[in-house]
């Protein structure tokens, strides 16, 4: 049976406004996993953190924050060096609590957005390549999978679909390494969601899964075909979490308008239509 997580964005823009009361709050509503974004590599209450985690029985996984200052295809060395050292810690975290997953855009800084010649895209492509290798050796060590998020055209111009993923995921060429499937940018940039869900499930590649609306909003909501998923993930055995994913106003990728009337609302009708769709 899946876990059906939640991260943390719902409520908060940055990992050290994690409360313990908030740990509390994902598993009285109803989730059976957390996702910590992770805005920093740890925390001094991590402890406290993943105790109320493992107190309250809740799976958990970690999501990356790739701003532009870590750019692990960057031109710039010191660039390049900071966001493998971020990934580093990232990993060296997880493997201190026992955390399996470590998800996002491994592969650029956020908001980098241009056109290249193709040799300068090549040499990007195999900056981001070798340095997620070398992060995937390390992750290996610590029983970690990592997985790659193709995001959509407006917050990069790296991997923006899943055949680039998959490409990238060749090219790294390690056995832990995947794709974390996300609705929402699927919904940006594949002409056929179905396909390109099916494509990642039949190379064994899907590594992690994050569920919200076309328009950010809570899972089993808006126009995304949420039963045509659900009967994919279940037809080859998908056991992986599925993970809401979903920002509150201050949040990396908020949206401009309420999406409900406050954001234990959007919580709870994502837990509902997740039980309901993908159980």
């Amino acid at each position: 049976m899946n876990c059906f997580g939640i991260n943390l964005w719902n409520w908060i823009s940055r990992l050290e406004e994690v409360e313990i009361s908030l740990i509390r709050k994902v598993s009285a509503l109803g989730f059976t996993a957390v996702e910590l974004p992770m805005t920093m590599a740890s925390i001094d209450k991590m402890d406290q953190i993943m105790d109320a985690i493992k107190e309250e029985d809740l799976a958990v996984s970690f999501c990356l924050s790739m701003p532009m200052e870590r750019d692990i295809s960057s031109d710039d060395e010191a660039t390049r060096n900071r966001a493998i050292q971020y990934l580093n810690d990232c990993l060296d975290t997880g493997g201190k609590y026992g955390v399996t997953t470590l998800s996002g855009a491994f592969y650029g800084g956020g908001g980098k957005r241009h056109f290249l010649p193709e040799q300068d895209k090549q040499r990007e492509w195999d900056y981001a390549v070798r340095g997620i290798k070398k992060i995937a050796e390390r992750a290996k060590k610590q029983g970690i999978f990592l997985g790659l998020e193709p995001l959509n055209r407006y917050r990069t111009s790296i991997v923006n679909t899943i055949d680039q993923g998959l490409r990238m995921v060749d090219d790294i060429g390690m056995n832990n390494v995947g794709i974390l499937f996300d609705t929402y940018q699927a919904n940006i940039e594949e002409t056929d969601m179905l396909q390109a869900l099916e494509k990642v499930l039949q190379r064994e590649k899907l590594i992690h899964f994050h569920a919200s609306a076309n328009n950010r909003g809570a899972p089993g909501t808006g126009h995304i075909l949420w039963e045509s998923l659900a009967f994919l993930l279940k037809q080859y055995e998908y056991a992986g979490h599925i993970t809401m994913e979903t920002f509150c106003p201050k949040g990396p990728d908020p949206s401009f308008y309420q999406l409900a009337e406050n954001q234990d609302i959007l919580a709870q009708t994502g837990i509902k239509n997740m039980k309901r769709i993908f159980s």
